[in-house]
């Protein structure tokens, strides 16, 4: 796998094929990222892995992506899920299972996601929430642009919650009925 290093202490490796699978916990890191899992497989021709099981991955910020995406780099993430297969060709993680990715004070959690650092988006479906502070959107599938923060979100019932701000003034207060003079 181009670029990486893979710690574990078994690998069964076919050097023809370049298949290989890892039954004990494996940890990948490349500039500015690492990941673990506790099991893995994949192919070191194709550049792929795929970790199973309690996943991890940090981005640090210092990858050679998050420099390529110039100032409006939103800054080091975490992804974590339940298997996450790794293109080190693409610099995509495709996570599956309980996804949940963290960058600064926004949080995503889907059924899946799909992370491009080479085109800074990710890619969330199933049962999306994106939360940023105190404001939400559900939706059964996102696309977002980690540079540009562009969200194109589908799926009903999609669903957007926005805090009032404190402080704000209210709406006004219904006037009181008044009563009907006695006659």
């Amino acid at each position: 796998m181009n670029g990486y290093q893979i710690e574990t202490d078994q690998t069964n490796w076919n050097m023809t094929s370049g298949d290989f699978t890892m039954p004990h916990e494996v940890k990948v890191t490349r500039p500015g990222t690492d990941a673990r899992g506790d099991h893995a497989k994949g192919n070191t021709k194709l550049g792929t892995a795929t970790l199973i099981g309690s996943v991890i991955v940090h981005d640090n910020g210092n990858a050679p992506e998050a420099k390529e995406a110039g100032s409006d780099y939103q800054g080091p993430s975490t992804i974590t899920c339940n298997e996450l297969t790794i293109d080190s060709k693409d610099k995509s993680y495709d996570a599956h299972g309980n996804v949940r990715f963290v960058q600064g004070n926004r949080v995503g959690t889907a059924d899946r996601g799909v992370l491009n650092q080479l085109k800074h988006t990710l890619h969330l479906e199933g049962n999306v929430v994106l939360a940023e502070g105190d404001s939400t959107m559900k939706a059964a599938v996102v696309d977002y642009n980690l540079q540009t923060r562009d969200v194109i979100a589908s799926g009903a019932p999609m669903i957007i919650r926005e805090p009032i701000p404190q402080g704000s003034p209210g709406p006004p207060p219904s006037p009181k009925p008044t009563k009907k003079p006695k006659k």
